[in-house]
């Protein structure tokens, strides 16, 4: 049993390079494909959804991007990108109360995290001044 699991986590691992060889080299769809077989196999894979937000995010389907970001956050509170890409892309829908109140949460659930800080403290004010950057 040990065995199958450590086997599934370097299929995940693997996984999640592909993704990101593919989301490197602009290959959105063959990305989703990739990260919607991971998440087939393995559903509580925080990276997987952080990737599957990137992803649709990318492609303009920028709902599902944010329900994706959520669940990232939701699987696990400290991953940083996951609330930084879901602030961006609540400003891209121009919600900027949704997008404050994200980095008011993040920072809650992460007071001592220096990036979290950061985000909050420059994020939206950047966005807003220069526009959309990632």
């Amino acid at each position: 049993m040990k065995y199958t699991l450590e086997l599934d986590e370097i299929k995940n691992k693997q996984a999640i390079e592909q993704i990101n060889k593919l989301l490197a080299e602009k290959d959105n769809e063959k990305a989703l494909v990739t990260v919607n077989s991971l998440l087939d196999k393995d559903p509580s894979n925080e990276h997987a959804w952080l990737y599957l937000g990137i992803v649709n995010r990318r492609l303009g389907n920028l709902d599902i991007a944010i329900n994706s970001f959520e669940t990232a956050t939701d699987l696990n509170n400290t991953l940083i990108e996951a609330w930084g890409l879901l602030t961006i892309t609540y400003m891209d829908k121009g919600e900027l109360k949704k997008a404050e109140e994200v980095m008011k949460i993040a920072t809650e659930l992460n007071p001592l995290n220096e990036k979290i800080q950061f985000y909050r403290d420059n994020l939206i004010r950047v966005y807003e001044k220069f526009g959309p950057f990632f």
